[in-house]
């Protein structure tokens, strides 16, 4: 099996982890629930807010945890869900997008049961390049006016289902369900950069104009791995718009070193 690490920056991980942990919890099955539930308190304000109220006390709350989602979602997730509603929340709408998270790592921790975090992790890139480079098709997959989630997820199916685990195919729907005009690329690389960080890597994504020779790839990134202090895994892609240099995202660093900011940066100066 493959040797993950929490997420410490994603809230309630932790909690996630040692439920996961717990012998015969399936993986995947917490990750339905988990976006059961992410849909259904994205629905159902009434009971986002209940489950929020700071006026109500701690076990008032997670019992009313128990009574509507016992008979309907694992023990590992329920523990889970007690955990959450027992924190304190200043927008009940927040809970929906925490509990989406959960399922998206239910899904990672799934693969990497498995020991397919890493093709996981290299098949959401793929997925993100073609659609970055094919824009008619991305505004198809995110634009809600052109269907709800689950039809645009059976369009996303069509497209990638036979080229993909069943880990991926799940993760791509769900982002296409869940992402708005320009979050589709945000989140798929998000969803890639969890990946890494489970396996204690860091995950660096890296446009260039012109394809980068072996020896440059290499180089790069020892020099990323001496930085960070950590194996990185590189995905590069081709933007013409970089014109020169490159543009590097690494973790929250963002390096902008193409000609194309530069020339940008001259005409602001000259203008001003």
């Amino acid at each position: 099996m493959t040797q993950m690490r929490t997420i410490e920056s994603v809230p309630f991980a932790k909690e996630l982890a040692a439920a996961l942990a717990t012998p015969g919890t399936d993986p995947m099955r917490v990750a339905e629930d988990f976006f059961g539930l992410a849909d259904l308190f994205k629905e159902n304000t009434r009971l986002a807010r209940a489950a929020t109220d700071p006026a109500r006390s701690v076990a008032d709350k997670q019992g009313l945890a128990s009574n509507a989602f016992a008979s309907h979602v694992t023990a590992a997730t329920l523990s889970v869900v007690k955990a959450v509603v027992a924190d304190h929340w200043r927008h009940p709408a927040d809970v929906a997008d925490t509990l989406e998270v959960l399922g998206i790592l239910g899904v990672l921790n799934a693969a990497g049961a498995q020991g397919a975090l890493e093709q996981v992790r290299e098949e959401l890139f793929q997925v993100r390049y073609f659609l970055a480079h094919h824009r008619e098709v991305r505004v198809r997959l995110s634009d809600k006016s052109k269907g709800d989630a689950h039809e645009r997820g059976d369009v996303a199916s069509k497209l990638f289902a036979e080229r993909v685990s069943t880990w991926t195919m799940r993760l791509v729907r769900r982002a296409v369900g869940r992402s708005n005009h320009g979050r589709l690329l945000h989140n798929l690389r998000r969803y890639a950069q969890w990946a890494a960080t489970m396996q204690d890597r860091l995950f660096v994504t890296v446009a260039t104009a012109t394809p980068m020779s072996e020896a440059q790839v290499e180089r790069l990134r020892s020099i990323l791995s001496k930085r960070y202090g950590t194996d990185v895994d590189l995905a590069i892609s081709i933007d013409p718009e970089v014109v020169g240099g490159f543009r590097l995202r690494a973790g929250m660093t963002a390096i902008d070193a193409s000609l194309a900011s530069r020339i940008s940066a001259a005409r602001d100066a000259i203008a001003s």
